[in-house]
């Protein structure tokens, strides 16, 4: 892609209202749209709850190999294998976990207004004793699921004693100074479906995997400071970028995934009304942020303006 006129052009195509695009090179950096305002991130956030794990371990307060089950409550009925489940596990997508916990749909006729809004500690517990587990956690390919993310957040709570908002403000946003990161929906951009205006998804007890709110230009710095060794979370980046699985066409640290030849590390976000991506070009050093409506076509423009 020969230019951001191309890059916003293709995005208009697609019903993209206005989108926020900043690509950063060794040279300098350009930007077009409301860069500073707050959109939903979607499954960007899954980036940040594995940090938050990673700096976990790095503080001694956790074990990325621990069971995740010796954090849940005694009186539940786990599913087969469930107990090996680890840390590590979900954060790689190797838990062997459903994309969603049991009951859920994410299709139909007014399953896809506020989908994960449901899911408070009730449902959740139901649904740890109702899942079935698609493989023995650790000895497959990963299989993406976002109630692995959810589960790694919802149960770092109950490692720490405090809520997934409040460690991930505290131990992450706080350090890398992300003003525009939070959790509610104040200041947050109208989102898009096709044409039509959406409100914004809800992840209920399940923040870790899709409930994080900033700005692209704090998304822009997050990826920054994720090459920055002299950062004070440096050592938790290293642990999350470690490539935890790969095989010919897969390769994934603790969220992050690798693309072709894993010269391309980052990932992508998606709920109703909003479409993220943020990915770094290793080789070159080039990282590029696009935030859109929840239309197609953001991808292919990120990876395009980073050739």
């Amino acid at each position: 892609m020969k230019s951001f006129d191309e890059a916003l052009l293709r995005l208009r195509k697609r019903n993209h209202v206005d989108p926020a695009v900043i690509v950063v090179t060794p040279n300098g950096s350009k930007s077009i749209g409301p860069i500073d305002q707050r959109w939903e991130i979607g499954s960007i956030t899954k980036i940040f709850t594995a940090l938050l794990l990673a700096q976990l371990q790095h503080k001694g307060q956790l074990s990325i190999r621990e069971s995740v089950a010796s954090y849940l409550p005694k009186k539940l009925e786990l599913p087969m294998n469930f107990e090996k489940i680890t840390f590590e596990n979900l954060a790689s997508h190797q838990s062997g976990l459903p994309r969603l916990p049991p009951g859920m749909k994410l299709f139909g006729r007014s399953a896809m207004v506020d989908p994960y809004a449901i899911l408070d500690e009730a449902r959740i517990f139901r649904a740890i004793e109702e899942t079935k587990l698609k493989s023995i956690p650790g000895t497959n390919r990963p299989r993406y699921s976002n109630y692995g993310f959810g589960l790694l957040g919802f149960t770092l709570e109950r490692v720490m004693g405090k809520t997934y908002e409040d460690l991930l403000l505290q131990e992450i946003i706080a350090p890398l100074d992300l003003s525009s990161a939070t959790f509610t929906d104040e200041g947050l951009r109208q989102g898009h479906s096709g044409k039509k205006e959406v409100g914004p998804w809800h992840m209920g007890r399940f923040p870790g995997m899709g409930g994080l709110r900033m700005s692209a230009s704090d998304l822009s710095k997050f990826l920054l400071i994720s090459q920055d060794r002299e950062h004070e979370l440096s050592s938790a980046f290293s642990e999350t970028l470690k490539v935890r699985y790969r095989d010919r066409k897969t390769a994934i640290g603790l969220a992050w995934h690798y693309l072709g030849d894993e010269k391309i590390v980052g990932h992508g976000g998606g709920t109703l009304g909003a479409m993220t991506e943020s990915y770094i070009n290793l080789e070159t050093g080039h990282h590029v942020v696009i935030f859109g409506d929840g239309n197609p076509g953001t991808l292919k423009t990120a990876l395009a303006l980073l050739e």
